[in-house]
Protein backbone atom coordinates (compact mmCIF):
# COMPACT_ATOMS: atom_id res chain seq x y z
CA UNK A 1 0.00 0.00 0.00
CA UNK A 2 1.71 2.93 -1.21
CA UNK A 3 1.18 6.84 0.67
CA UNK A 4 -0.93 9.12 -1.32
CA UNK A 5 -0.10 12.83 -1.71
CA UNK A 6 -2.41 15.41 -0.38
CA UNK A 7 -4.00 16.49 -3.32
CA UNK A 8 -7.21 14.61 -2.15
CA UNK A 9 -8.33 18.12 -0.02
CA UNK A 10 -11.88 17.50 0.75
CA UNK A 11 -14.33 14.83 1.29
CA UNK A 12 -17.48 13.93 3.20
CA UNK A 13 -15.59 12.51 6.20
CA UNK A 14 -12.03 12.85 7.26
CA UNK A 15 -10.71 10.39 9.65
CA UNK A 16 -8.38 11.14 11.73
CA UNK A 17 -6.18 7.81 12.46
CA UNK A 18 -6.09 4.14 10.70
CA UNK A 19 -5.63 2.53 13.74
CA UNK A 20 -8.33 -0.81 15.14
CA UNK A 21 -11.24 1.65 14.81
CA UNK A 22 -10.62 4.23 11.89
CA UNK A 23 -9.67 1.63 9.61
CA UNK A 24 -13.07 -0.52 10.33
CA UNK A 25 -15.01 3.14 9.80
CA UNK A 26 -13.31 3.98 6.54
CA UNK A 27 -14.10 0.73 5.10
CA UNK A 28 -17.76 0.85 5.75
CA UNK A 29 -18.29 4.41 4.81
CA UNK A 30 -16.72 3.56 1.74
CA UNK A 31 -18.60 1.32 0.57
CA UNK A 32 -21.42 3.83 -0.47
CA UNK A 33 -19.71 4.93 -3.62
CA UNK A 34 -21.73 8.15 -3.58
CA UNK A 35 -19.48 8.82 0.12
CA UNK A 36 -16.27 10.13 -0.23
CA UNK A 37 -13.68 9.10 2.66
CA UNK A 38 -10.60 10.72 3.53
CA UNK A 39 -8.51 8.52 5.96
CA UNK A 40 -5.07 10.27 7.79
CA UNK A 41 -2.69 8.12 9.38
CA UNK A 42 0.88 9.58 10.92
CA UNK A 43 2.46 6.46 10.60
CA UNK A 44 3.20 4.67 7.20
CA UNK A 45 2.74 1.48 5.41
CA UNK A 46 2.20 -1.87 7.40
CA UNK A 47 2.93 -4.20 4.83
CA UNK A 48 6.57 -5.25 5.46
CA UNK A 49 7.59 -8.44 6.71
CA UNK A 50 8.61 -7.64 10.75
CA UNK A 51 4.93 -6.21 10.82
CA UNK A 52 3.18 -9.05 9.47
CA UNK A 53 5.05 -11.68 11.73
CA UNK A 54 3.22 -12.81 14.71
CA UNK A 55 6.36 -12.18 17.10
CA UNK A 56 7.49 -9.32 14.69
CA UNK A 57 6.35 -7.07 17.61
CA UNK A 58 8.57 -7.66 20.10
CA UNK A 59 11.28 -5.59 17.60
CA UNK A 60 8.86 -3.00 16.80
CA UNK A 61 7.66 -1.73 20.77
CA UNK A 62 9.65 1.64 21.60
CA UNK A 63 10.51 1.69 17.84
CA UNK A 64 9.51 5.41 16.58
CA UNK A 65 8.74 4.00 12.89
CA UNK A 66 5.69 1.68 14.93
CA UNK A 67 5.07 3.03 17.85
CA UNK A 68 4.05 6.49 20.03
CA UNK A 69 5.70 5.40 22.37
CA UNK A 70 3.68 8.12 24.36
CA UNK A 71 5.52 9.40 27.85
CA UNK A 72 4.71 9.09 31.38
CA UNK A 73 5.32 11.91 34.06
CA UNK A 74 7.33 9.46 37.12
CA UNK A 75 5.31 7.63 38.86
CA UNK A 76 5.15 8.39 42.78
CA UNK A 77 3.47 5.16 43.49
CA UNK A 78 6.46 3.14 41.80
CA UNK A 79 9.07 4.59 43.38
CA UNK A 80 9.84 7.05 41.36
CA UNK A 81 9.16 4.56 37.43
CA UNK A 82 7.55 5.72 34.55
CA UNK A 83 6.50 3.84 31.64
CA UNK A 84 6.00 4.46 28.38
CA UNK A 85 2.57 3.87 26.94
CA UNK A 86 3.19 2.38 23.61
CA UNK A 87 0.24 2.62 20.60
CA UNK A 88 0.54 1.70 16.89
CA UNK A 89 2.16 4.30 14.70
CA UNK A 90 1.10 2.58 11.18
CA UNK A 91 -2.05 1.43 9.21
CA UNK A 92 -3.86 -0.80 11.54
CA UNK A 93 -2.60 1.47 14.83
CA UNK A 94 -2.19 -1.09 17.97
CA UNK A 95 -3.81 -4.26 15.72
CA UNK A 96 -0.67 -3.89 13.51
CA UNK A 97 1.66 -3.67 16.86
CA UNK A 98 -0.22 -6.00 19.88
CA UNK A 99 0.39 -9.57 20.49
CA UNK A 100 -2.92 -10.54 19.10
CA UNK A 101 -4.49 -12.12 21.78
CA UNK A 102 -8.42 -11.63 20.39
CA UNK A 103 -10.64 -11.27 23.69
CA UNK A 104 -13.75 -9.29 24.12
CA UNK A 105 -14.64 -9.03 27.05
CA UNK A 106 -17.38 -9.91 29.32
CA UNK A 107 -21.38 -9.14 28.85
CA UNK A 108 -20.90 -7.56 32.14
CA UNK A 109 -18.37 -5.07 30.75
CA UNK A 110 -21.10 -3.48 28.11
CA UNK A 111 -23.81 -3.82 30.41
CA UNK A 112 -21.97 -1.85 32.96
CA UNK A 113 -21.60 0.66 30.01
CA UNK A 114 -25.60 0.59 29.21
CA UNK A 115 -26.00 1.41 33.13
CA UNK A 116 -23.34 4.06 32.85
CA UNK A 117 -25.66 6.10 30.42
CA UNK A 118 -23.98 4.80 27.31
CA UNK A 119 -27.44 3.80 26.11
CA UNK A 120 -27.64 1.05 23.14
CA UNK A 121 -24.00 -0.44 24.15
CA UNK A 122 -25.04 -3.26 26.13
CA UNK A 123 -23.84 -6.91 25.52
CA UNK A 124 -26.80 -7.53 23.33
CA UNK A 125 -26.51 -4.23 21.56
CA UNK A 126 -22.91 -5.00 20.78
CA UNK A 127 -22.87 -8.39 19.90
CA UNK A 128 -23.88 -8.43 16.28
CA UNK A 129 -21.29 -6.04 15.48
CA UNK A 130 -18.58 -8.52 16.64
CA UNK A 131 -19.78 -10.77 14.58
CA UNK A 132 -20.17 -8.70 11.91
CA UNK A 133 -16.04 -8.00 12.11
CA UNK A 134 -14.72 -11.62 12.15
CA UNK A 135 -14.34 -14.32 10.07
CA UNK A 136 -13.58 -17.79 12.63
CA UNK A 137 -11.52 -19.99 11.66
CA UNK A 138 -12.15 -22.81 13.99
CA UNK A 139 -14.99 -25.51 14.48
CA UNK A 140 -18.37 -23.41 13.51
CA UNK A 141 -20.05 -21.81 16.65
CA UNK A 142 -22.87 -19.19 16.99
CA UNK A 143 -20.38 -17.33 19.02
CA UNK A 144 -18.44 -16.17 16.18
CA UNK A 145 -18.65 -14.49 12.63
CA UNK A 146 -18.36 -16.06 9.55
CA UNK A 147 -17.93 -13.01 6.72
CA UNK A 148 -16.24 -10.59 8.49
CA UNK A 149 -13.02 -8.74 7.78
CA UNK A 150 -11.25 -10.01 10.65
CA UNK A 151 -9.96 -13.29 10.68
CA UNK A 152 -10.29 -14.97 14.00
CA UNK A 153 -8.71 -18.31 14.76
CA UNK A 154 -7.70 -20.82 17.72
CA UNK A 155 -4.39 -20.70 18.68
CA UNK A 156 -2.14 -23.28 16.09
CA UNK A 157 0.52 -24.53 17.87
CA UNK A 158 -0.13 -24.01 21.69
CA UNK A 159 2.83 -24.88 23.92
CA UNK A 160 2.44 -28.24 26.00
CA UNK A 161 3.06 -26.12 29.29
CA UNK A 162 -0.55 -24.37 28.31
CA UNK A 163 -2.30 -28.48 29.56
CA UNK A 164 -0.57 -27.70 32.96
CA UNK A 165 -1.96 -24.10 33.42
CA UNK A 166 -5.75 -24.80 32.32
CA UNK A 167 -5.39 -28.21 34.93
CA UNK A 168 -3.93 -26.27 38.09
CA UNK A 169 -6.58 -23.57 36.98
CA UNK A 170 -9.05 -26.52 37.13
CA UNK A 171 -7.51 -27.28 40.51
CA UNK A 172 -8.08 -24.22 42.51
CA UNK A 173 -11.78 -23.59 41.52
CA UNK A 174 -11.40 -22.12 37.60
CA UNK A 175 -13.43 -24.48 35.06
CA UNK A 176 -11.99 -24.86 31.43
CA UNK A 177 -14.07 -22.76 29.04
CA UNK A 178 -13.92 -24.11 25.60
CA UNK A 179 -15.55 -21.01 24.24
CA UNK A 180 -15.07 -17.06 26.51
CA UNK A 181 -15.89 -14.76 23.58
CA UNK A 182 -19.54 -15.83 24.52
CA UNK A 183 -19.76 -13.19 27.37
CA UNK A 184 -18.66 -15.65 30.02
CA UNK A 185 -16.61 -13.82 32.81
CA UNK A 186 -14.92 -16.51 34.85
CA UNK A 187 -12.34 -19.33 34.04
CA UNK A 188 -9.63 -20.65 32.12
CA UNK A 189 -8.97 -20.81 28.47
CA UNK A 190 -6.52 -20.87 25.28
CA UNK A 191 -6.47 -17.49 23.57
CA UNK A 192 -7.73 -17.06 20.11
CA UNK A 193 -5.88 -14.76 17.94
CA UNK A 194 -6.06 -12.23 15.10
CA UNK A 195 -3.88 -14.29 12.64
CA UNK A 196 -4.45 -15.44 9.30
CA UNK A 197 -2.79 -18.29 7.80
CA UNK A 198 -0.08 -17.86 10.27
CA UNK A 199 0.46 -14.63 10.24
CA UNK A 200 -1.35 -11.04 11.40
CA UNK A 201 -4.19 -10.05 10.76
CA UNK A 202 -4.28 -6.22 12.01
CA UNK A 203 -7.55 -3.94 10.64
CA UNK A 204 -4.75 -2.85 7.77
CA UNK A 205 -5.12 -6.15 6.51
CA UNK A 206 -8.42 -6.83 6.83
CA UNK A 207 -10.22 -3.72 5.92
CA UNK A 208 -7.49 -1.45 4.12
CA UNK A 209 -6.04 -3.85 1.96
CA UNK A 210 -8.92 -5.23 -0.11
CA UNK A 211 -10.14 -1.92 -0.24
CA UNK A 212 -7.34 0.58 -1.25
CA UNK A 213 -8.39 0.80 -5.03
CA UNK A 214 -11.73 2.18 -4.22
CA UNK A 215 -12.24 5.11 -6.27
CA UNK A 216 -14.08 7.09 -3.32
CA UNK A 217 -11.62 6.27 -0.52
CA UNK A 218 -8.40 8.14 -0.13
CA UNK A 219 -5.59 7.08 2.48
CA UNK A 220 -2.92 9.68 3.49
CA UNK A 221 0.44 8.10 5.24
CA UNK A 222 3.12 10.01 7.16
CA UNK A 223 0.80 13.17 7.83
CA UNK A 224 -0.23 14.04 11.20
CA UNK A 225 -3.09 16.10 12.33
CA UNK A 226 -1.79 19.47 14.17
CA UNK A 227 -5.70 20.10 14.67
CA UNK A 228 -9.32 20.15 13.60
CA UNK A 229 -10.57 22.85 12.63
CA UNK A 230 -14.46 24.69 13.25
CA UNK A 231 -16.57 27.24 12.62
CA UNK A 232 -19.32 28.62 14.25
CA UNK A 233 -19.50 25.99 16.45
CA UNK A 234 -19.15 22.95 13.63
CA UNK A 235 -15.94 21.04 12.82
CA UNK A 236 -15.21 21.85 9.27
CA UNK A 237 -11.89 19.43 8.61
CA UNK A 238 -8.28 18.96 9.72
CA UNK A 239 -5.57 20.65 8.96
CA UNK A 240 -2.45 18.32 9.15
CA UNK A 241 1.02 18.41 8.49
CA UNK A 242 3.04 15.68 6.11
CA UNK A 243 7.01 16.28 4.45
CA UNK A 244 6.89 19.14 5.70
CA UNK A 245 4.63 21.25 4.45
CA UNK A 246 0.95 21.89 5.83
CA UNK A 247 -2.23 21.18 4.12
CA UNK A 248 -6.19 21.72 5.66
CA UNK A 249 -8.44 18.84 4.35
CA UNK A 250 -12.61 20.12 4.55
CA UNK A 251 -15.01 17.55 5.80
CA UNK A 252 -18.53 17.93 3.92
CA UNK A 253 -20.27 16.12 6.75
CA UNK A 254 -18.47 15.11 9.87
CA UNK A 255 -14.66 14.61 11.06
CA UNK A 256 -13.90 11.48 12.48
CA UNK A 257 -10.96 11.25 16.04
CA UNK A 258 -9.91 7.68 16.29
CA UNK A 259 -6.29 8.55 17.39
CA UNK A 260 -6.39 6.30 20.29
CA UNK A 261 -7.14 6.83 23.75
CA UNK A 262 -4.22 9.42 24.35
CA UNK A 263 -3.76 10.87 20.93
CA UNK A 264 -7.69 11.98 20.48
CA UNK A 265 -7.61 13.76 23.78
CA UNK A 266 -4.75 15.70 22.92
CA UNK A 267 -6.06 16.35 19.90
CA UNK A 268 -8.73 17.79 20.90
CA UNK A 269 -7.56 19.91 23.37
CA UNK A 270 -4.83 21.06 20.31
CA UNK A 271 -8.43 22.08 18.93
CA UNK A 272 -9.60 24.47 21.87
CA UNK A 273 -11.61 21.25 23.27
CA UNK A 274 -11.06 20.88 26.66
CA UNK A 275 -10.46 22.15 30.31
CA UNK A 276 -11.02 25.75 29.71
CA UNK A 277 -8.72 27.15 32.33
CA UNK A 278 -5.72 24.63 30.69
CA UNK A 279 -5.92 25.22 27.56
CA UNK A 280 -6.19 28.90 27.98
CA UNK A 281 -3.17 28.59 30.11
CA UNK A 282 -1.47 26.76 27.05
CA UNK A 283 -2.44 29.98 25.18
CA UNK A 284 -5.10 27.89 23.03
CA UNK A 285 -8.45 29.38 22.49
CA UNK A 286 -10.98 27.51 23.39
CA UNK A 287 -14.12 26.21 21.00
CA UNK A 288 -15.67 24.03 23.61
CA UNK A 289 -15.08 23.95 27.37
CA UNK A 290 -14.77 20.58 28.03
CA UNK A 291 -13.58 19.36 31.79
CA UNK A 292 -13.35 15.17 31.05
CA UNK A 293 -11.25 15.51 27.43
CA UNK A 294 -8.45 13.73 29.02
CA UNK A 295 -9.60 12.67 32.19
CA UNK A 296 -10.50 9.04 33.27
CA UNK A 297 -7.39 7.25 31.92
CA UNK A 298 -7.95 3.56 32.61
CA UNK A 299 -4.87 0.55 32.37
CA UNK A 300 -4.57 -2.60 32.92
CA UNK A 301 -1.12 -3.04 35.48
CA UNK A 302 0.57 -6.18 35.73
CA UNK A 303 2.70 -7.78 37.65
CA UNK A 304 4.56 -10.89 37.26
CA UNK A 305 5.59 -13.90 39.48
CA UNK A 306 7.51 -16.31 37.88
CA UNK A 307 9.28 -19.72 38.28
CA UNK A 308 11.80 -22.30 37.28
CA UNK A 309 10.45 -25.58 36.35
CA UNK A 310 11.55 -28.79 35.34
CA UNK A 311 10.48 -29.17 31.81
CA UNK A 312 11.63 -27.00 28.66
CA UNK A 313 10.20 -23.90 28.04
CA UNK A 314 10.75 -21.36 25.18
CA UNK A 315 13.81 -19.83 27.52
CA UNK A 316 15.87 -23.11 26.16
CA UNK A 317 15.23 -22.23 22.48
CA UNK A 318 16.56 -19.03 21.20
CA UNK A 319 19.97 -20.01 20.63
CA UNK A 320 20.97 -19.75 16.66
CA UNK A 321 19.94 -23.72 16.02
CA UNK A 322 17.32 -23.20 17.77
CA UNK A 323 15.74 -19.84 16.31
CA UNK A 324 16.69 -21.27 12.47
CA UNK A 325 14.41 -24.58 13.36
CA UNK A 326 11.57 -22.34 14.55
CA UNK A 327 11.79 -19.95 11.53
CA UNK A 328 12.21 -23.45 9.41
CA UNK A 329 8.69 -24.90 10.84
CA UNK A 330 6.71 -21.30 10.75
CA UNK A 331 7.58 -20.96 7.45
CA UNK A 332 6.95 -24.75 6.08
CA UNK A 333 3.59 -24.77 8.14
CA UNK A 334 2.52 -21.82 9.99
CA UNK A 335 3.46 -23.47 13.68
CA UNK A 336 5.95 -23.16 16.13
CA UNK A 337 6.38 -20.12 18.61
CA UNK A 338 7.22 -17.61 16.38
CA UNK A 339 3.52 -18.03 14.88
CA UNK A 340 2.31 -17.95 18.22
CA UNK A 341 0.86 -14.90 20.18
CA UNK A 342 2.07 -13.23 23.03
CA UNK A 343 0.06 -15.20 25.85
CA UNK A 344 -1.35 -18.51 24.90
CA UNK A 345 -3.57 -19.19 27.97
CA UNK A 346 -5.68 -16.89 30.53
CA UNK A 347 -8.25 -16.83 33.07
CA UNK A 348 -11.18 -14.27 34.85
CA UNK A 349 -10.56 -15.18 38.30
CA UNK A 350 -12.16 -13.51 41.75
CA UNK A 351 -10.12 -13.38 44.63
CA UNK A 352 -13.09 -13.40 46.86
CA UNK A 353 -15.49 -16.10 46.09
CA UNK A 354 -18.07 -13.48 47.09
CA UNK A 355 -17.87 -11.08 44.36
CA UNK A 356 -20.46 -10.77 41.39
CA UNK A 357 -17.63 -10.51 38.83
CA UNK A 358 -14.16 -11.75 38.21
CA UNK A 359 -11.61 -9.05 39.55
CA UNK A 360 -8.48 -10.34 38.22
CA UNK A 361 -7.34 -11.54 34.52
CA UNK A 362 -4.44 -14.08 34.45
CA UNK A 363 -1.94 -14.21 31.87
CA UNK A 364 0.29 -17.78 31.13
CA UNK A 365 3.30 -17.78 29.18
CA UNK A 366 5.76 -20.44 28.78
CA UNK A 367 8.65 -18.21 28.86
CA UNK A 368 9.98 -15.55 31.23
CA UNK A 369 11.07 -11.93 29.75
CA UNK A 370 13.25 -10.51 32.40
CA UNK A 371 15.95 -8.16 33.07
CA UNK A 372 18.84 -9.62 32.01
CA UNK A 373 22.10 -7.32 33.86
CA UNK A 374 20.45 -6.64 37.78
CA UNK A 375 22.60 -2.69 36.91
CA UNK A 376 21.04 -2.29 34.12
CA UNK A 377 16.86 -2.91 34.52
CA UNK A 378 16.43 -1.73 31.06
CA UNK A 379 17.92 -4.51 29.25
CA UNK A 380 15.55 -6.86 28.70
CA UNK A 381 15.55 -10.27 27.24
CA UNK A 382 14.80 -14.07 27.60
CA UNK A 383 17.37 -15.55 30.26
CA UNK A 384 18.93 -19.61 29.48
CA UNK A 385 16.94 -21.09 32.01
CA UNK A 386 13.74 -23.35 32.21
CA UNK A 387 11.19 -21.19 33.26
CA UNK A 388 7.45 -19.89 33.03
CA UNK A 389 5.60 -16.42 33.55
CA UNK A 390 2.05 -16.17 35.31
CA UNK A 391 0.83 -12.52 35.43
CA UNK A 392 -1.83 -10.90 37.04
CA UNK A 393 -4.07 -7.57 36.02
CA UNK A 394 -7.51 -6.40 37.97
CA UNK A 395 -10.05 -6.37 35.54
CA UNK A 396 -11.46 -3.50 36.45
CA UNK A 397 -8.93 -0.74 37.95
CA UNK A 398 -10.58 1.90 39.89
CA UNK A 399 -7.37 3.99 39.59
CA UNK A 400 -7.79 6.99 36.97
CA UNK A 401 -5.10 8.73 35.36
CA UNK A 402 -5.09 11.90 32.83
CA UNK A 403 -3.75 13.16 29.70
CA UNK A 404 -2.95 16.61 29.44
CA UNK A 405 -0.16 18.53 26.47
CA UNK A 406 3.11 18.54 27.22
CA UNK A 407 5.77 19.95 25.21
CA UNK A 408 4.51 21.21 21.63
CA UNK A 409 1.17 20.14 22.15
CA UNK A 410 2.36 16.30 22.69
CA UNK A 411 0.08 14.21 24.57
CA UNK A 412 1.73 12.99 28.27
CA UNK A 413 0.59 10.33 30.85
CA UNK A 414 -0.44 11.12 34.35
CA UNK A 415 -0.98 8.04 36.20
CA UNK A 416 -0.10 6.50 39.46
CA UNK A 417 -0.61 2.83 38.97
CA UNK A 418 -0.84 2.05 43.29
CA UNK A 419 -3.18 5.09 44.10
CA UNK A 420 -5.99 3.49 44.31
CA UNK A 421 -6.37 1.47 47.87
CA UNK A 422 -8.57 -1.10 45.96
CA UNK A 423 -6.33 -1.87 43.23
CA UNK A 424 -3.73 -2.42 45.32
CA UNK A 425 -5.85 -4.63 47.59
CA UNK A 426 -7.05 -6.45 44.17
CA UNK A 427 -3.04 -6.83 42.65
CA UNK A 428 -2.28 -8.65 46.65
CA UNK A 429 -4.84 -10.94 46.27
CA UNK A 430 -4.40 -11.88 42.30
CA UNK A 431 -0.83 -12.81 42.78
CA UNK A 432 -1.65 -14.83 46.63
CA UNK A 433 -4.22 -16.72 43.97
CA UNK A 434 -1.09 -17.17 41.13
CA UNK A 435 0.89 -18.38 44.27
CA UNK A 436 -2.25 -20.90 45.08
CA UNK A 437 -1.78 -22.06 41.58
CA UNK A 438 2.12 -22.59 41.36
CA UNK A 439 1.12 -24.79 44.09
CA UNK A 440 -1.73 -26.94 42.44
CA UNK A 441 -0.93 -30.24 41.77
CA UNK A 442 -0.49 -29.70 38.34
CA UNK A 443 1.62 -26.70 38.08
CA UNK A 444 3.93 -28.07 41.53
CA UNK A 445 4.89 -31.56 39.48
CA UNK A 446 6.86 -29.38 37.25
CA UNK A 447 7.91 -26.05 39.56
CA UNK A 448 11.31 -26.73 40.98
CA UNK A 449 12.08 -23.10 42.17
CA UNK A 450 11.45 -19.39 42.67
CA UNK A 451 12.53 -17.01 40.28
CA UNK A 452 10.63 -13.67 40.95
CA UNK A 453 10.23 -12.62 43.76
CA UNK A 454 12.94 -14.47 44.68
CA UNK A 455 12.10 -14.92 47.91
CA UNK A 456 8.01 -15.83 48.65
CA UNK A 457 6.74 -12.73 50.43
CA UNK A 458 5.03 -13.73 53.84
CA UNK A 459 3.51 -10.40 54.13
CA UNK A 460 1.48 -8.03 52.55
CA UNK A 461 4.07 -5.04 52.48
CA UNK A 462 6.30 -7.62 51.04
CA UNK A 463 3.76 -8.49 48.07
CA UNK A 464 3.81 -4.12 47.63
CA UNK A 465 7.19 -4.09 47.73
CA UNK A 466 7.16 -6.79 45.04
CA UNK A 467 4.38 -4.11 43.19
CA UNK A 468 6.87 -1.36 43.34
CA UNK A 469 9.58 -3.37 41.83
CA UNK A 470 7.75 -5.36 38.82
CA UNK A 471 4.29 -3.52 38.07
CA UNK A 472 4.02 -3.16 34.66
CA UNK A 473 1.66 -1.50 32.20
CA UNK A 474 -0.34 -3.69 29.36
CA UNK A 475 -0.76 -0.65 26.96
CA UNK A 476 -4.91 -1.20 27.65
CA UNK A 477 -5.28 2.48 27.55
CA UNK A 478 -8.98 3.94 27.71
CA UNK A 479 -11.59 6.32 28.61
CA UNK A 480 -10.44 9.39 27.70
CA UNK A 481 -13.04 10.61 26.14
CA UNK A 482 -16.07 8.97 27.87
CA UNK A 483 -19.03 8.29 26.34
CA UNK A 484 -22.01 8.97 28.49
CA UNK A 485 -26.05 10.65 28.67
CA UNK A 486 -24.59 13.11 31.55
CA UNK A 487 -23.14 16.86 30.22
CA UNK A 488 -19.96 15.90 32.22
CA UNK A 489 -19.67 12.89 28.94
CA UNK A 490 -17.15 13.70 25.92
CA UNK A 491 -19.64 12.24 23.49
CA UNK A 492 -22.73 10.89 23.62
CA UNK A 493 -23.84 7.50 23.35
CA UNK A 494 -23.88 8.11 19.14
CA UNK A 495 -19.99 9.40 19.93
CA UNK A 496 -20.76 12.60 18.87
CA UNK A 497 -18.42 15.84 20.89
CA UNK A 498 -20.58 17.47 23.35
CA UNK A 499 -20.93 21.04 21.90
CA UNK A 500 -19.12 20.55 18.56
CA UNK A 501 -21.33 19.80 15.38
CA UNK A 502 -19.73 17.30 12.83
CA UNK A 503 -17.59 15.70 15.07
CA UNK A 504 -17.06 12.32 16.68
CA UNK A 505 -14.70 10.64 18.52
CA UNK A 506 -14.48 6.36 17.71
CA UNK A 507 -11.76 4.28 19.51
CA UNK A 508 -11.14 3.19 23.00
CA UNK A 509 -10.97 6.53 24.76
CA UNK A 510 -14.84 6.56 24.86
CA UNK A 511 -14.96 3.46 26.91
CA UNK A 512 -16.54 4.84 30.20
CA UNK A 513 -14.70 1.66 31.84
CA UNK A 514 -12.17 -0.59 30.71
CA UNK A 515 -12.93 -4.20 29.61
CA UNK A 516 -12.02 -6.40 31.54
CA UNK A 517 -9.08 -8.33 29.59
CA UNK A 518 -7.53 -6.90 26.22
CA UNK A 519 -9.21 -4.15 24.65
CA UNK A 520 -8.62 -4.28 21.07
CA UNK A 521 -11.45 -6.37 19.58
CA UNK A 522 -13.71 -4.01 21.43
CA UNK A 523 -12.47 -1.20 19.52
CA UNK A 524 -13.10 -2.67 16.44
CA UNK A 525 -16.54 -3.26 18.15
CA UNK A 526 -16.89 0.02 18.14
CA UNK A 527 -15.39 1.04 14.61
CA UNK A 528 -18.53 -1.26 13.31
CA UNK A 529 -20.73 0.46 15.66
CA UNK A 530 -20.15 4.31 15.32
CA UNK A 531 -19.92 3.80 11.41
CA UNK A 532 -23.66 1.92 11.25
CA UNK A 533 -24.66 5.35 12.82
CA UNK A 534 -23.13 7.42 11.13
CA UNK A 535 -24.61 5.60 7.83
CA UNK A 536 -27.78 5.88 9.66
CA UNK A 537 -27.65 8.91 10.36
Amino acid sequence: MQARDIAFAEADYVIVGAGSAGAVVANRLSEDPKTSVVLIEAGGDAREFLVQLPVGFLRMLLREKYDWAYQQEPDPTLNGRAWTWSAGKMLGGSSSLNGQVYIRGTAHDFDEWAEMGATGWGFRDVFPYFLRSESWVGAPSQAHGSSGPLTVTPTRDPHPLCGAFLRGCAEIGLPTLDEYNDGSDFGAFMTQTNQRDGWRCSTEKGYLRPIIKRPNLRIITEAEVERIETAEGRATGVTLRQGGQRRTVRAHREVIVSAGAMGSPALLMRSGIGPGEELRAQGIAVVQDSAGVGTNLQEHSASATTRRVSVPTLNNETGPLDLARHFAKFFWNRKGPIGAPAVQAMAFAKTRPELRWPDVQLHFMPLVYATLDPHTPTRMGIPMCSAITVSVSPCKPKGRGRVVLGEGGRPKVLHQALGNAEDVRTLIDGLKMVDALYEAPAMARIVEGLLSPAHKPETDEQWMQHLRETLNITWHAAGTCRMGSDEASVVDPQLRVRGVDGLRVVDASVMPTTTSGNTNAATIMIGEKAAEMIRLG
